[in-house]
Parts: structure tokens; sequence; C-alpha cells
């Protein structure tokens, strides 16, 4: 069978969407992608947590707008972008509030052993729910607000079953080149994988195994596309050092970290990404090295020699 091009893959991808229930571990979902000439993907990480403005309905249910944020936006407009007028005009009319809770769910298929060889496949979970009624957002200064629950409502009142939404299908490879082809500094995030590829965790795990890139794209004020990626930790282990270890004690807390988050020297990916770990940790690590003290493989001694002289973060 013919391998299909990323385009085709997303097209299948948004076609399967739409006709497959959710269920844990997207398990129809994958089946169907196999079946019909897809590649094999493995969920990684989903982050809920989110939102987007629904539908209006009336008091009996009916939709008076399935676009609220459009709807709302025009009728802003024509009380004078005035939160008190626009309030008034609607008062008493029963109008609700849905929205949309939403949880992403990121899924990989490794294609190479480099650390950008992968597919990276985004899809939503979404769910309507009722919200809160538009009379109860009194004081509101802009349409954005009016999207906020107020204080005091009932909880959140499902409106059907939970569907599936294609995101986006990114092969990653190709998103890092355009990332490093723009003018300007160099990405954090181009430094990061490069250093993952030469680390003890890079000879262990695949980059996906453990992390996923949160993309994104942006107008920058030139009006041209600026690409993004910010590596997200599928797992993220607590820290649980002491500020002042050095030596044998600092060590046996860095193996810790590392096998707790399940591949050797994840403390530096988690310190440079984030702030799970201390940023003094390589500091303190470079210490112990020039007193002879050697606990790490040479090749993440030159990363953590590097990044003294040369700090950064994502």
């Amino acid at each position: 069978m013919t391998a299909l091009s990323p385009a085709d893959l997303a097209e299948l991808a948004f076609r399967l969407c739409t006709a497959t229930r959710p269920m844990p571990g997207h398990a129809m979902l994958l089946d169907a992608f196999l079946r019909e000439g897809g590649l094999a993907f493995t969920p990684r990480l989903s982050r809920g947590g989110w939102y987007r403005p629904g539908r209006i309905l009336d008091g009996r249910g009916e939709c008076i707008a399935e676009d609220a944020l459009a709807w709302l936006e025009e009728a802003w407009a024509e009380a004078g972008e005035d939160g008190d007028t626009l309030l008034d005009r609607l008062h008493g009319r029963g109008y609700q509030l849905t929205r949309e809770q939403g949880i992403t769910h990121y899924l990989v298929s490794i294609r190479g052993d480099a650390p950008t060889a992968y597919l990276q496949l985004e899809i939503e979970e979404l769910r309507e729910v009722l919200s809160h009624p538009l009379d109860a957002c009194s004081g509101a200064e802009s349409v954005a607000a009016l999207f906020d629950r107020p204080d005091g409502q009932s909880p959140l009142a499902p409106l059907g079953k939970p569907r599936y939404s294609f995101r986006r299908l990114t092969d990653i490879a190709e998103h890092l080149e355009r990332i490093g082809a723009q003018a300007g500094k160099p990405a954090p995030v181009m430094r990061f994988l490069d250093e993952w590829a030469r680390s003890s965790a890079g000879q262990q795990r695949h980059f996906c195994d453990k992390w996923v890139l949160a993309l994104s794209e942006h107008l920058d004020r030139y009006r041209q596309v600026r690409h993004g990626a910010v590596p997200v930790a599928a797992h993220a282990p607590a820290w649980q050092g002491t500020e002042d270890a050095r030596g044998t004690e600092l060590a046996q807390q860095l193996h810790d970290f590392d096998r707790a988050a399940g591949y050797g020297f994840a403390w530096y990916f988690h310190m440079v990404s984030g702030r799970r770990v201390p940023r003094g940790l390589p500091a303190r690590v470079h210490a112990d090295l020039q007193e002879d003290l050697a606990y790490l493989p040479q090749r993440d001694i030159a990363l953590v020699s590097g990044w003294v002289e040369a700090p950064y973060s994502i």
C-alpha cells in the first residue's frame, strides 16, 4: 500500500474525528485510522482546562445564535460598546450562554531516530455545556468578559455528548526547519533539541517518547508569519532535592529525579523548560566537576558546562 502524504493523513484524520465517538485511549479512532491506511499513533499527552465560546440559547433552549461571540460582538457595537446598555436591551429575554469545554490530545508517530523525526497529531475533545445567563453579567467591560462565569452560578450542565475535532497534523522536522530559517536570534527550542540528541536522554529515548511540542504561529510587526515551538513534558515529576546538596548527596538527588522521569539527564531538560527543577543546579554540578566529582557521563558534562557558560531557558 502506498504511504499517504501528510496532507492525505490530515484529511483522513479530519474525516475520522468527525465520524468517531471519543473514548478513553482513543482506541476506536486509532483503529479506524490504521484500517484506512493511516499510521500508528501513540497518545502522549492531554491538556484540558480551556474552553471556547459556544452558542446563545433562549429560555426554552432554542438556539438564538450558533456563534455567540460573533452575535455579541455585533450587539456590543450596536450598543455603543457599553456593557450596561447591551444588558439593558437583552434583560428579561432569558438568554443563556454555552461554552465548548475542551481537552487537547497530542498523539505521536515516530519516523526516524532524530528528535525531530516524528509526526504530531493534535485532536480536540469538545463538549458543549450550559454556562450562565446573560442577565448575570453585570458590569462587563468587554465582550470577552461576558463569557466569564459570574460567582454563584449553578454547575456547568452538559448539552450533548463529547465529540472530536481535528486540530492539525504536523511534520515536526518541517516545522522546525521553518523555525530555523527565520531571521533573528535562534529559537531556544533548536538548542534544546540539539542538546537532547547529544545527551544521555537522547541515547535512551526518542524525544516524543517523553515530550511533545506546543506549536504556534503569529504575525510579527512586519506582518510576517513567525513559527514557534515550546517543549511540554508528558510527565513532570516533582523535584525532591535540597538547595545546598553537593557531591554524593546531589548525585543521588539527580538520579532519583531521572528515575522518576524514566530516563537519564531528565533533570537538565526539566530545568531548562520550566520551573520544576532549580536553575541553580548546573552551577552546583559544575562546581563538583571542578573538584573531580564526576558522576555524569562525559556527554552530559559537556552540556552542563555549556549551560553554565551560556544559560538559557524556554
